[in-house]
């Protein structure tokens, strides 16, 4: 079988400080930007739900024929076809009375409520706790760490108790779910157009929110880990920048942020000082120097992404290597780390392929030679220095696994330049460091 290889696309280095970023833009071009996009990438929408199998992590798997996840399939199936039918009946109805109208749409909301209460029912407002509690005993305790995790579209109490419990097997920590309610996927889909274009905060945005700085206030805390997944990386991106604006810099140095199947159009993550951002775009003045030029507001940000995903080429993909030059002032910080696969279910198409257990489902297993973590990552100079491109990236180009953050290639030799080498996805990724209980440096 010959070796597969991924890809890893290296942070933004310096930004163009002159730049407005477009999502602060017309609401309205952003929306129709959006529209345009949405379309571009409709044939890949399939994809959000394929491949249907296998199941490895059996009933903890979306697709997996249990008896909640079919009822679960199902009530979202009746979702789709309620809002799909009445989407395309709009332009019809302004043959009928107005009474006639106010009574259908009335009808139709409330219908789509029921039913999406069967899928939310039961939430606490603290959030959902993983279950794991009888094999926790015998993990290594990190109590100085609180891990978060904020779902994505169609995800109800079940599948949103199956997400952190299949986090929490393979990290080996309790998980915190913090609920994004679905309204079903085509409702959720038109939520994130107008999250991305109006940046609406959801109510489940600012529980998140208050969640996350509580607990980067709380005593004897070291580490917070936000996890994101799909819609949950928009607001997971207002939720940085709302912590950006009132948390002091050395509280955020204990948040981390890993994301999965990212639709945000952006994600922030500016340098604390003048001298990092001078010294990153290659500007420091003669007598200027940086002990720690890549000094990052937030320690440590990484993106995993499937290229067929729909949602990825919606948001995190498009936003960080499949543009033009002159759209990327939507700066989209950390390292994105690109799975050849389609599929956007957090456990069966990231956690599955990216985190395999072993036969006990308890533990993560060692990567196997085919497997996502085990793949060839090549390494390529950038063609220029990043103070020429203002923080464009390279359209491969990949930072070796640093602890402080340290991301420019360029100062590895005075022209830039380093000869290809090759590493695996394991040595670049952090999050895998903490796959049964580990811990970074």
């Amino acid at each position: 079988m010959p070796n597969k290889s991924a890809e890893v696309v290296s942070p933004q280095v310096g930004e163009d400080l002159e730049e407005v970023p477009r999502y602060t833009g017309s609401p309205w071009r952003l929306f129709l930007s959006d529209v345009q996009l949405f379309f571009r990438n409709i044939l890949y929408l399939p994809c959000i739900f394929l491949p249907v199998a296998p199941w490895p992590s059996g009933p903890l798997d979306e697709l997996y024929p249990s008896l909640a996840n079919v009822l679960d399939i199902i009530l979202h199936f009746i979702l789709f076809f309620v809002q799909l039918g009445f989407l395309i009946s709009l332009p019809f109805l302004i043959y009928i009375p107005f009474s006639l109208f106010v009574s259908y749409v009335v009808g139709v909301i409330f219908l789509n409520l029921l039913v999406c209460e069967l899928l939310n029912r039961g939430i606490p407002k603290d959030g959902l706790k993983s279950t794991e509690d009888d094999h926790s005993r015998s993990w290594r305790q990190h109590d100085d760490e609180y891990w978060i995790f904020l779902n994505g579209i169609c995800v109800g109490k079940n599948w949103l108790q199956n997400n952190v419990d299949r986090l929490s097997r393979t990290f080996h920590r309790p998980i915190i779910g913090v609920h994004n309610r679905t309204s079903g996927v085509v409702f959720d889909i038109i939520q994130c157009l107008i999250q991305r274009s109006l940046l609406f905060a959801t109510s489940d945005v600012r529980e998140c929110y208050i969640l996350v700085k509580k607990a980067l206030y709380r005593k004897g805390v070291k580490k917070v880990i936000l996890i994101l997944h799909s819609q949950g990386g928009i607001e997971g991106g207002m939720i940085v920048d709302w912590l950006l604006n009132e948390v002091p810099q050395d509280l955020l140095q204990y948040l981390e942020v890993y994301t999965f199947g990212n639709i945000a159009n952006h994600f922030n993550n500016p340098y604390r000082d003048a001298i990092s951002h001078a010294s990153a775009s290659g500007s420091l003045q003669n007598g200027e120097s940086s002990s720690r030029p890549h000094n990052r507001a937030i320690s440590h940000v990484e993106h995993y992404a499937n290229s067929y995903d729909f949602a990825c080429r919606f948001g995190v993909l498009h936003f960080t290597k499949q543009v033009p030059k002159d759209h990327l002032e939507n700066r989209f910080m950390g390292k994105v780390f690109v799975n050849p696969r389609a599929g956007h279910q957090l456990n069966q198409h990231y956690l599955d392929s990216m985190f395999p257990l072993d036969p006990t489902n308890r533990f993560t297993r060692d990567p196997k030679e085919d497997d996502f973590m085990n793949l060839n990552v090549t390494i390529h100079s950038p063609q220029e220095k990043q103070k020429k491109s203002h923080g464009v990236r390279p359209e491969i180009a990949v930072e070796r696994h640093d602890p402080t953050g340290a991301c420019d290639l360029s100062r590895e030799a005075p022209n830039g330049a380093r000869p290809t080498s090759k590493v695996k996805i394991r040595d670049l990724s952090r999050l895998w460091l903490y796959c049964n209980g580990g811990r970074p440096a």
